[in-house]
């Protein structure tokens, strides 16, 4: 077992959110997240949630930067844990 302080149940959530969504509604859905993200990354932290997901999809696999702006053991409060997964989004037709 691996234990990444500052990362956890919130983020594991977050990860089967955008599966389900990706499942029903397609790739478009990963710019619900994305564009978030990027609004928060130009946010000093005191105006930003504490953590928040930017995710990416290729070759088969999702890619999730999990981000954390409050984390303890970092000086400037940012960390980032990534996860990769496969997963294949069904072709529209």
């Amino acid at each position: 077992m691996t234990i990444v302080l500052g990362f956890g149940s919130t983020e594991e959530m977050v990860r089967e959110e955008v599966k389900k969504a990706l499942a029903e509604n397609g790739i478009g859905v990963l710019e619900k997240w994305n564009s978030k993200a990027e609004e928060y990354d130009k946010l000093p932290r005191e105006k930003t949630p504490e953590r928040y997901t930017k995710i990416y999809y290729y070759d088969n696999t999702l890619t999730f930067m999990h981000i954390n702006r409050r984390h303890p053991f970092s000086p400037d409060g940012w960390a980032m844990m990534e996860i990769k997964e496969p997963f294949e989004i069904k072709e529209e037709k």
